[in-house]
C-alpha cells in the first residue's frame, strides 16, 4: 500500500512519527505511528469487503441475527445502555428519567426502610461492607437480618403445615392408623434409649 501522507506523518491519525522510525526495517516509508493506528486503518480498509460479503449472505438467506443466536448478558446490555446514554448527553438530547410523571409518583411513595436502617441499606448498596458501618448501624443491620430470617422461617413452617394438612386429608383411615402405629413404635424406642442413658 503506498504512503498517502508526507514522510514522517501517520496516514491514519496524521500525528508525527519519530525521525528514527520514518522507514521500516526493509527500507519502506512507515505508514502508521503505532500498532493501534495500523489496526484501525486496516480494519476500515477491509470494512467495504466485509459488508459486501455480509450483503451477499443476506441475499442468499444464510445470515442469522447474532442477537437471536446468543442473547446478550446483563453486563452487555448495561454497557450498551451506558453507551447510548453518554451519546445522548454529548448530543444534548438526554433528559433525567426521574423528572417524568411516573418517576415522580414512584419517588413520592414512602420508603421501604426508615431512619437508620435506610442509611445502612444505602451504604451497603454503594459497596460498603458491614464492618465499615458504625456500631449502631451494625446493630440495626443485625436486627433487620434476624427479622428477615424469622419471617422466612415462619413462611417455611406455614408451607410445611399446609403440605402436612393436605397429605392428611388425602390419606385413608387405614393409612392414618398405620402412621400412628409407626409413630408409637418410634416414641417407645426413644423412651427406652433415654431410660438407659
Amino acid at each position: 500500500m503506498p504512503k498517502r501522507q508526507p514522510l514522517g506523518i501517520c496516514d491514519h491519525c496524521l500525528g508525527p512519527i519519530p525521525p528514527r522510525q520514518w522507514y521500516t526495517s526493509r527500507g519502506r516509508p512507515r505508514l502508521y505511528c503505532s500498532v493501534e493506528c495500523r489496526n484501525t486503518a486496516n480494519s476500515r480498509a477491509g470494512a467495504p469487503i466485509r459488508s459486501g460479503k455480509l450483503l451477499e449472505r443476506i441475499a442468499r438467506g444464510e445470515w442469522q441475527n447474532p442477537a437471536e443466536l446468543r442473547t446478550p448478558t446483563s453486563d452487555e446490555q448495561a454497557y450498551r445502555a451506558r453507551k447510548g446514554r453518554r451519546r445522548e448527553v454529548a448530543e444534548g438530547r438526554w433528559r433525567n428519567p426521574a423528572l417524568s410523571d411516573a418517576a415522580r409518583e414512584k419517588l413520592s411513595r414512602p420508603r421501604k426502610h426508615n431512619g437508620l436502617l435506610h442509611t445502612v441499606v444505602e451504604k451497603l448498596r454503594q459497596g460498603l461492607s458491614v464492618t465499615d458501618l458504625s456500631p449502631d448501624e451494625q446493630a440495626a443491620h443485625r436486627a433487620y437480618r434476624k427479622q428477615l430470617r424469622d419471617a422466612r422461617r415462619e413462611e417455611l413452617n406455614r408451607q410445611a403445615r399446609e403440605r402436612y394438612k393436605l397429605r392428611q386429608e388425602q390419606m385413608t383411615a387405614a393409612q392414618r392408623d398405620e402412621q400412628r402405629a409407626m409413630w408409637r413404635k418410634a416414641n417407645e424406642k426413644r423412651t427406652k434409649v433415654k431410660s438407659r442413658g
